[in-house]
């Protein structure tokens, strides 16, 4: 199953539902009022951060990870790199939550992100540099790009295609599940889409997506699914199974509920706009 191209075109990533949900549930709880709120703010980064890496089977808990990132202290017995993957994704974190209008989500940007992000956990001439090898997918039969003139080309296409989303939450969908199946560095891809993806959505003034370790099987699945198909329905389907849910916590309310009332609020506008 080889690279397609046509994976990066301009097409529909999110129903008009689905982008009214999206963007009712981030003026329910706002980017500034999550960072304003120190406390949330620290638990929040550190959820992201644990998540991320247990994503690509960092083996530090979520006790561990909170004591590594606020005291400095590793847990005994376990490897270095994986204290030091925790401490790359906290510092690239840092990095995406100051991204404004100013900010050039460019290939400069993206090869940084990198940078931070594989800080000794891979070789310095492969920080940030485009790979020369061939990569596998674990779980899939999809067979990424194996030339580096071509993996430069389509990673032009693939950021100036996402330029072309005005919706902020299509745009970072776009960005991550296209550079994950673009695989365009040696190893730490996934990392970098997510990555890619927050500082979109911070970049346009909303919340970013924080990831639910619960939902973990459900998030790789999709990834695998749009390698295979392109379809971004299984990867939307989690995203805003995950963003409601991180909302209605931070709001202290129930999330069907949550969801209810972000539909019931789609369905006035579309009787109102019939009258």
């Amino acid at each position: 199953m080889q690279y397609d191209s046509s994976f990066l075109n301009q097409r529909s990533v999110l129903s008009d539902l689905d982008k009214h949900i999206l963007s009712f549930l981030s003026k329910e709880y706002s980017l500034r009022t999550f960072e304003s709120d120190a406390r949330n703010f620290e638990e929040l980064m550190v959820d992201f951060v644990y998540t991320s890496a247990k994503i690509e089977g960092n083996t530090y808990d979520r006790v561990d990870t909170d004591g590594l990132l606020r005291m400095g202290i590793t847990a005994g017995g376990k490897k270095y790199s994986d204290a030091k993957m925790l401490l790359n994704l906290r510092d690239a974190f840092d990095v995406v939550m100051k991204a404004d209008s100013k900010t050039n989500l460019d290939e400069d940007y993206f090869c940084d992100l990198h940078k931070v992000l594989m800080k000794e956990l891979l070789p310095e001439d492969q920080q940030g540099i485009v790979r020369s090898g061939p990569v596998t997918i674990g779980a899939s039969k999809y067979r990424p790009l194996t030339d580096r003139l071509r993996l430069k080309t389509e990673l032009k296409v693939l950021l100036k295609e996402a330029d072309n989303y005005q919706d902020p939450f299509e745009r970072s969908i776009y960005l991550h599940c296209n550079i994950a199946y673009l695989q365009f560095f040696r190893d730490g891809n996934k990392r970098s889409a997510r990555m890619m993806q927050t500082a979109a959505l911070v970049q346009s003034g909303v919340l970013p997506l924080f990831f639910r370790d619960t939902l973990i099987s459900e998030y790789s699945r999709s990834i695998v699914n749009y390698y295979e198909t392109g379809d971004y329905k299984p990867y939307t389907s989690f995203f805003i199974k995950n963003y409601s849910l991180v909302t209605a916590e931070m709001l202290g309310v129930d999330q069907d509920g949550l969801l209810k009332k972000a539909t019931s609020t789609f369905t006035s506008k579309l009787d109102g706009n019939h009258l």
